[in-house]
């Protein structure tokens, strides 16, 4: 894992030179098939804070993503097309990630895998004297497919 420190004045923060070494990382070595779970935390219904099971195919070249299918850990059932349209793919934290970066977030907390690049937590605060509007992701597996 590579841990992520060291931005903004609270000495918390996430680089733009620690993500775009993640990103490439994962553009050069990522695998073409993978099942990641991931988790959110958010000030949303509970549907939205179960974990999920995604599984993904990249097409050749790694110039795009489709997501095969989206299940519900728990109940190991497919989930709603509204939980479906927000469930996040590799590709789609670090482009939440690079959003939430760009915004000069008072607190910026991620971790990327050490060998992949793909971020395994994420906490970006805006504004920390708010809640509410933190942007929180925690992928608890990842698996490669043939």
């Amino acid at each position: 894992m590579i841990g992520i420190g060291g931005n903004g004045g609270n000495n918390n923060g996430t680089t733009q030179a620690e993500y775009d070494g993640a990103l490439k990382k994962w553009q050069t070595v990522g695998p073409a098939h993978y099942r990641i779970v991931v988790a959110q935390t958010c000030e949303c219904t509970t549907e939205f804070q179960r974990p999920v099971r995604v599984t993904v195919r990249r097409t050749p070249g790694g110039t795009g993503e489709t997501i095969e299918s989206v299940v519900d850990v728990g109940t190991n059932l497919a989930v709603s097309e509204d939980r479906r349209a927000a469930a996040k793919s590799v590709d789609g934290l670090l482009v939440l990630i690079a959003q939430g970066l760009a915004l000069g977030p008072q607190d910026s907390r991620i971790t990327y895998d050490a060998t992949l690049g793909y971020p395994i937590s994420v906490l970006i605060d805006p504004v920390t004297a708010l809640t509410g509007d933190e942007i929180v992701y925690k992928v608890t597996s990842f698996e490669t497919l043939p």
